[in-house]
């Protein structure tokens, strides 16, 4: 009897198939020393995780650490309205897309995105007409690491995870993903993509 092989993909969306590096634009725009300030205050704080699971509107989670850092209040709110211009499709990756879909391949999205961004992200790039299914954290009150998430997507899509793959650019995501049968990838770095699938597939993307 002939082995089953891999018959769907799932990708993340930050760092793997868009753009995501306030840092960078924070550097450019106000220095290193106030983006390391802003990463640490803003961008890596336990409510950016309740935006992106849906527990909190963006207008509450932006208003929230404004009125805490009052100080920097015009850097945040410069941030608050850059946030979607920076999210931009990683063309080289989001071009695998129709191949892989013309190879046969299943495409789902699960991602932890909060749900205005989302919002936009959908109705701008073309990319998504490619996925045949999505799961998103601020959709489903659930985010990834935790497993939960995960199987919101096996349910809902039946994805079998020995016969998937996993793509993040996180280290725990990518860990849970493992531990619950998945073949993984873990994009560190996102030029390396299509390079990874063909040896994870064993075949070229093309």
């Amino acid at each position: 009897m002939e082995k089953r092989k891999i018959d769907t993909i799932v990708f993340d969306l930050g760092r793997v198939l868009i753009h995501w590096d306030p840092y960078s634009y924070m550097v450019e725009h106000f220095g290193e020393e106030l983006a390391k300030m802003l990463i640490e205050k803003v961008f890596s704080i336990p409510e950016w995780n309740l935006m992106d699971k849906g527990d909190i509107s963006e207008a509450q989670f932006w208003k929230m650490v404004e009125e805490r850092h009052p100080e920097y209040a015009e850097q945040i709110h410069h941030m608050k309205n850059a946030v979607l211009s920076l999210l931009k499709p990683i063309e080289e990756n989001t071009r695998l897309l129709p191949i892989l879909k013309k190879m046969g391949y299943r495409l789902l999205v699960l991602s932890n995105f909060s749900y205005k961004a989302f919002e936009y992200v959908y109705n701008t790039f073309e990319f998504f007409r490619y996925f045949d299914g999505m799961v998103i954290s601020s959709h489903v009150k659930k985010i990834k690491p935790n497993e939960d998430i995960f199987y919101e997507l096996m349910e809902r899509y039946g994805v079998i995870p020995m016969y998937s793959v996993f793509i993040d650019d996180r280290k725990d995501n990518i860990e849970t993903a493992s531990k619950l049968g998945f073949n993984v990838i873990h994009l560190t770095d996102y030029k390396t993509l299509k390079e990874d699938l063909e040896k994870l597939l064993g075949h070229p993307v093309e």
